[in-house]
């Protein structure tokens, strides 16, 4: 009971996200041309490419399917032929594991195929969560290339006057004059110089940690299919390996539909708060930190370039949360999910077995 419990929420979980991923997608791509204008690049390479990758590898996985059905049905032959109902009675038990197999594999090839678009859904035609989910990170890269391109140029223009210094020696001793004739030069370095290089590298992070993000959604949308699925069918026609070949599956399915879609939820929640606070501060500090202006505007803790870059810095809490804490909580529920995936398909096989008997 309480398994089924489980089963349950976790299947209106994905439903949810599936709603969900699709009331926030962006529009799809047109046949005559690109119609993603905030990720242009999308409808020349990936689109085409997850629909590649399943018109590829679908058949071969059907067909892979179809095999555990011909082991299964010759476990049975033999065990009819020697008059030997022990193997008889096996190759019955792998019969039924065949068509749980076979079950779960056109169902998930199925649920993606509709998801993608390459075949129409009935009702709210393609979600696309790659598009979503790559959309957000191509978004989010974009914002903090802004951002710090804008520091970029206040550290150089800043620290290059904090760098001058006017220096006389008398009797052998050097004196600095720097501080009388130039005060701006000494109260810029606290003021500007050390926040903007700190939010610096923590944005130059912060990209790293998306160019990660996207690579590995692209890496499980080429391999899920035919380094995962494909295999975990094979695997669960041979007794020894059929837990393995059940976690293979599990892992295809987690990482093929659940983690976009979990990403493309985090699109949703992050893409118009976080990113546009983030445009906003690099525009004001590219604004007020124009040429003599990144000096100008740094006298005083209340002046503007000062503001922006403490606006800035308290958009960093909202930033690192849609960056670092959503993917690691995505991938926590993609690991999850995949858990519940792998035990749910052990469970099928046993009750598919039950209703043939």
């Amino acid at each position: 009971m309480q398994k089924r419990v489980v089963l349950s929420v976790f299947a209106l979980f994905i439903a949810l996200l599936l709603h969900a991923s699709w009331a926030q997608s962006t529009t799809h791509c047109a046949t005559g041309g690109t119609a993603n204008v905030l990720a242009p690049w999308y409808c020349s390479q990936i689109n085409q490419q997850v629909t590649q990758v399943w018109q590829n590898w679908a058949p071969i996985a059907l067909i892979t399917a179809t095999l555990a059905f011909l082991i299964a049905a010759l476990i049975f032959m033999i065990g009819i032929v020697f008059k030997n109902d022990r193997v008889r009675t096996f190759g019955v038990g792998e019969m039924y594991e065949a068509i749980a197999t076979a079950l779960i594999a056109v169902g998930f090839l199925s649920l993606a195929a509709v998801v993608f678009g390459v075949i129409p859904a009935f009702t709210i035609g393609p979600i696309n969560p790659y598009d979503t989910s790559l959309t957000y990170i191509s978004n989010t890269v974009n914002a903090t290339q802004g951002a710090v391109k804008s520091l970029y140029n206040v550290i150089m223009i800043t620290s290059f006057y904090a760098s001058l210094d006017l220096s006389v020696e008398v009797s052998g001793e050097a004196f600095s004059l720097t501080a009388i004739l130039s005060p701006l030069s000494q109260t810029i370095a606290p003021l500007i110089i050390s926040p903007a290089q700190t939010i610096s590298g923590m944005l130059l992070g912060g990209l790293m940690v998306l160019s990660a993000e996207f690579y590995m959604i692209l890496f499980f949308m080429y391999i899920a299919i035919p380094v995962f699925l494909i295999p975990g069918i094979i695997f669960r026609a041979i007794l020894p390996l059929r837990g393995m070949g059940g976690m293979l599956i599990a892992i295809a399915i987690a990482f093929y539909l659940v983690m976009p879609l979990l990403f493309s939820v985090a699109y949703y929640f992050t893409n118009t708060s976080t990113i546009g606070a983030l445009q906003a501060s690099a525009a004001a500090i590219t604004a007020h930190g124009q040429g003599t202006g990144a000096i100008t505007n740094s006298a005083s803790p209340t002046s503007p370039l000062v503001t922006d870059v403490t606006g800035l810095q308290s958009v960093m809490g909202g930033y690192f949360l849609s960056v670092l804490f959503y993917p690691a909580l995505i991938l926590v529920l993609t690991y999850t999910s995949m858990t519940v995936i792998a035990d749910f398909i052990g469970g099928v096989s046993r009750r598919t077995g039950k209703l043939m008997i």
